[in-house]
């Protein structure tokens, strides 16, 4: 599921990236694939929380989150709170778009964001 990008930010090389959240079993399927070494397997282990963009608020459900950029080049996993708003002052470089949910990364290099 997305629901936010960031585009041309220092934070990902400057590049239009999503942030996207998934299952466990979407994070074996989807991601893994990708990139698979023993750090990046920890980092997830340990940013996984509470899903915050979940359509049913009444029940809680784990999920990884990542910041991807469309070219699937950078790939990285993050504690759910980093798009928080607050941390970024006037600079919070995520934008809210339409919530996307996709099959497959390959599918970030043909999503619109609402600014192009």
């Amino acid at each position: 599921m997305i629901r936010l990008f960031c585009k041309e930010s220092f934070i990902h090389e400057n590049k239009i990236s999503f942030w996207v959240e998934c299952t466990d079993n979407e994070v074996v399927e989807k991601i893994l694939p990708h990139k698979s070494d023993e750090e990046f397997i920890e980092k997830i282990r340990r940013n996984r929380g509470y899903s915050k963009i979940n359509p049913n608020e009444n029940e809680k459900i784990y999920c990884n989150f990542f910041l991807i950029s469309s070219d699937l080049d950078y790939i990285e996993s993050y504690n759910w709170v980093y798009p928080y708003g607050g941390m970024w002052n006037a600079g919070n470089p995520f934008i809210e778009i339409d919530t996307v949910n996709i099959f497959n990364l390959n599918e970030l290099s043909r999503l619109k964001t609402n600014t192009d």
